[in-house]
């Protein structure tokens, strides 16, 4: 896979462009894009929100929750819609962090008005928006410390969401904040499959998306319940 920056570009807009690029190209079902849209919600607007008292990801569980109930006609628990509107909130700022530094030597860290999502029909985001004028793009020959340095601004990017978080059931820090460490180690996952890595079986998570309270569907192979998932390394955020 293509990893080097064009010759002769600089680490500047069109740097972030071309990685972002190679990043949109190497992730599946999501678009991954420079281009903003009227339909983008920026990270910085929600932080904006939180900081004001308000619950900005209460429309978003709400229409979930809907959708849900009425796709599969049954009574959904609302612990179902908490848990993926906080996976997917924090699966914006990890994937094309994670990609970058796997696919390449890249550091991408995106400013929190630099960063946004639009929703598909389904209400999962599929289309992520990295503005090259409000992101970083930093070069670092050292893999573990590039992807160390990645998960540092993933964590400043979603903690302050994820702390204020209310979704009106309970949820609990090993919850929450499992949340947050198992979409980064799946993102980095994902990256290093895209990449050719031998990535072996998945590993259990810590927290859980609660998809098994839906009559007729299931657990997955890799949740905390099952037992069926092999165990992986964690760390709580810094």
């Amino acid at each position: 896979m293509e990893s080097e920056a064009p010759t002769g570009t600089s680490l500047g807009t069109d740097a972030v462009r071309h990685v972002v690029g190679l990043v949109d190209r190497a992730m599946p079902f999501t678009t991954v894009t420079s281009r903003g849209s009227p339909a983008t919600v920026w990270t910085a607007d929600v932080v904006a929100h939180v900081r004001a008292g308000a619950d900005p990801l209460a429309p978003w569980r709400s229409a979930l929750h809907a959708q849900m109930e009425h796709r599969n006609a049954t009574t959904v628990r609302p612990h179902v819609p908490a848990a993926f509107v906080l996976q997917w909130w924090c699966e914006v700022a990890a994937s094309p962090m994670a990609y970058a530094a796997v696919l390449g030597p890249w550091l991408l860290v995106p400013s929190g008005a630099g960063l946004g999502f639009e929703l598909a029909p389904g209400l999962d985001p599929f289309r992520i928006v990295v503005a090259p004028e409000r992101t970083s793009l930093a070069v670092d020959d050292d893999p573990a410390r590039r992807l160390e340095r990645a998960r540092t601004a993933y964590l400043a990017l979603v903690s302050e969401v994820v702390t204020a978080y209310a979704p009106d059931v309970r949820m609990g820090s090993r919850q929450r904040w499992g949340v947050v460490g198992d979409m980064w180690e799946t993102a980095v996952r994902l990256a290093r499959g895209a990449a050719g890595e031998s990535v072996g079986a998945e590993p259990t998570r810590v927290s859980c998306c609660f998809i098994y309270a839906i009559p007729g569907m299931r657990e997955c192979a890799a949740c905390p319940r099952s037992g069926r998932g092999h165990a992986g390394p964690r760390r709580a955020p810094n």
